[in-house]
């Protein structure tokens, strides 16, 4: 007999239940999924930040943006209009309100001999949704004050690292246990290490893969028969139809759907929300490593359980207790889907596999006999998990369906390589320059030295420019290619693009920017957005990979340079004039309406008068450093998808306006005058400008 037999020998089956509350906020919530108006402004009260500390981050690593917190939380609740699960990044289809890791395992009792709690820890349950303190939902704690650890395999990352597995590694650790734990929650001792992976190439870019890795760190009692699952609130919809957030009217509009082979399962929007949310979302199992390599899931009993929202635990049916919460996670039950249509159910899901640990002989007749399996402390067990979106392809003759359950197979094979997958160089650093009707790229030629770390090669092949006027990456159009000469791909060479070298001293790093390409027929004043890509030869085995368009996209609005370099100093001129109600640029709110003074001198004031000389706004301007990032119609400081790098760079000689007077009004129809101080020489230019609504 072993050492994980012979500890249990003189247990006494008996199980004790242990009933856990876990959502007060949630009591008379409404059929919208809103708590009642007197419940919605007193927050459960968070855990002292000496204690520990919750941050939250949005990915960015490739098409899906997820919101995640360091206590084990998924999604924002829709709290608010950020990426919860948005998939396309930047399409507004949103398709989750809340996620998370379900453990549950059988503990004995620390002080009575024979005695054993079903014990489960929850990062989320049936919730209202909105404003929300994670840390009143979550039974998990940080396990530091350091928030998330972010790691990158691109070598031009500032978070590169050669222990990196993915282009966007986040890392976050936390507990199931804390000094200020609830009395109603009675913890597993366990510890996740929880691990988020990104790829923004082709076929990876539509793939959240998650890491759960859990280990035992009570001292002094084990864990029997652990199973693990996640449970989600899938619910997709269209964020753009809502004038107000949190939105009315999202709920109960899904259909789900389960396919057994592929463990993957499935929501999306009844009607695709009129049309405007086509994509689907799924939530995928891949499967488990260790305690032993024999331990596959394949081994294990995979169960799949749904049942309708019900923050209250009022119907049947409702795991709203670690008992029936644990019998959810280990029932093994598939449950069908085909009856389940909107709007006469609103389903909630669990996705879960055990028992986990090592073999550890069986149970006693008394408790119902099998096998038993037994996590010892410091033993450790990691379930991989997949969040994956699916989008229409008609180029590729796939529906969303069938474009979800292709990028679970890649996600599946992701994990069959233990991650290691070969990788596409990364994409080049890229300076843009703006100038007029015309967009000039330089960069460097470092991707051409890559070795990709996964097959130890160097296998770099050429590179493609992209173009969109707008920041979504299905926008993205090639206009032109450029590959080595070496009877792959067209052999276009690079002699085209070559250029007299500038270095760039950048920090500690040392840039050269070897390449050149001026992309034209573009449109002053217009915004854009620009990326460079490097792709590989490709082998026998893989399709040659290119990196994705996220890894330099850069906004950028070509314009006159400054009058100091063009010679323009006495010729600053508005466009559109006279501005007739709206710009072809113009976004669909008044505030994002905006109208261009181009030729300025380098360092100048704008003062726009009434004809009766009363001041209606100042613009104090500097070429060098101005980028419009006050000006809603061309940069939003909201927006989640990496904003930093969608600030836009402007050729250094124009300013917008966003007819927004200082008093912050709106402007009425009339004419206006301008003047412009050049704060070099000290001259005046006057003019003026017509606006019509």
């Amino acid at each position: 007999m072993d050492r994980r037999t012979s500890k249990l020998v003189l247990i006494v089956p008996t199980i004790f239940l242990l009933i856990v509350l876990t959502q007060p906020s949630g009591l008379f919530a409404d059929e919208d999924h809103a708590a009642p108006w007197w419940a919605r402004s007193e927050p459960v009260p968070m855990p002292q930040a000496s204690d520990t500390t919750v941050y939250s981050i949005v990915t960015g690593g490739n098409e899906v943006g997820l919101s995640l917190f360091n206590n084990g939380f998924f999604g924002n609740n829709l709290a608010n209009r950020s990426p919860s699960l948005e998939y396309p990044l930047g399409s507004s289809e949103d398709h989750l309100v809340r996620a998370g890791p379900w453990v549950g395992g059988i503990k004995p009792r620390r002080d009575e001999d024979g005695v054993y709690d079903s014990l489960v820890t929850t990062a989320t349950t049936d919730g209202t949704y909105g404003s929300f303190s994670s840390e009143a939902v979550s039974e998990f704690y940080p396990a530091d004050t350091i928030g998330f650890i972010e790691k990158s395999i691109l070598p031009n990352s500032r978070y590169f690292s050669r222990d990196a597995k993915s282009e966007q590694d986040l890392i976050a650790t936390y507990f199931d246990r804390h000094g200020h734990a609830s009395e109603y929650h009675k913890p597993l001792g366990i510890k996740i290490e929880q691990e988020v992976l990104q790829f923004s190439f082709e076929p990876f870019d539509a793939i959240i893969l998650v890491n759960f890795k859990i280990i035992n760190v009570d001292p002094i009692l084990p864990i029997y028969d652990l199973y693990m699952g996640f449970y989600a609130e899938f619910t997709s919809g269209w964020k753009d139809g809502h004038s107000e957030w949190p939105p009315s009217g999202w709920f109960k509009k899904k259909d789900i759907a389960y396919v057994d082979s592929l463990r993957l399962f499935s929501e999306h929007h009844y009607n695709l929300d009129n049309g405007n949310c086509p994509s689907w979302a799924g939530l995928k199992l891949l499967g488990i490593r260790g305690p032993t390599e024999q331990d596959t899931v394949s081994t294990k009993r995979v169960s799949f359980n749904w049942w309708d929202w019900d923050p209250n635990g009022n119907l049947p049916g409702t795991p709203d207790v670690d008992v029936e919460r644990y019998q959810t996670l280990s029932n093994g039950s598939i449950d069908a889907t085909s009856q389940v249509e909107a709007p006469n159910h609103d389903p909630v899901s669990t996705l879960s596999v055990g028992p986990l640990g090592f073999a550890a002989g069986h149970w006693p007749d008394s408790l119902g006999g099998g096998e038993r399996f037994i996590l010892d402390y410091g033993d450790t067990v990691t379930v991989s998990f997949a969040l994956i979106g699916g989008e229409p392809v008609p180029h590729e003759g796939r529906s969303a369906a069938e474009d979800l359950a292709f990028n679970a197979k890649w996600a599946q094979t992701a994990f069959d390589l233990n991650f290691n997958i070969p990788v596409p160089p990364p994409s080049p650093d890229l300076w843009v320059i703006p100038n007029r009707n015309r967009i000039t790229l330089r960069w460097t030629d470092i991707p051409e030295s890559f070795i990709d770390p996964k097959t130890a090669t160097e296998d770099f092949e050429g590179y493609r420019i992209y173009v969109s006027e707008t920041k979504e990456m299905s926008d993205f159009k090639r206009v032109r290619e450029f590959d080595l000469v070496d009877s792959v791909f067209y052999n276009t060479s690079l002699d085209e693009i070559v250029a007299d070298p500038i270095v760039v001293i950048n920090g500690e790093d040392t840039l050269t920017y070897t390449y050149a390409y001026d992309i034209t027929e573009v449109r002053d004043g217009f915004k854009y957005w620009v990326a460079l890509t490097s792709f590989d030869t490709g082998t026998p085995e893989v399709a040659s990979l290119e990196s994705g368009t996220s890894q330099n996209r850069t906004m950028v609005i070509p314009g006159a340079r400054s009058a100091d370099e063009t010679g323009t100093a006495n010729n600053v001129i508005v466009f559109p004039n006279p501005y007739r109600g709206d710009a072809v640029w113009d976004g669909p709110l008044s505030r994002d309406r905006y109208l261009w003074f181009i030729n300025l001198p380098s360092r100048c004031t704008i003062r726009i008068t009434t004809l009766a000389g009363d001041l209606v706004d100042t613009i104090d301007f500097d070429g060098g450093t101005y980028n419009a990032q006050e000006i809603r119609g061309i940069f939003d400081p909201t927006d989640p998808r990496d904003p930093d790098r969608d600030l836009p760079i402007l050729s250094g000689g124009m300013a917008a306006w966003d007819l927004i007077s200082k008093n912050d009004q709106g402007i009425a129809t009339g004419l206006y005058l301008f003047s412009v101080k050049d704060h070099n020489t000290g001259k005046t230019q006057v003019g003026k400008f017509l606006i019509l609504e």
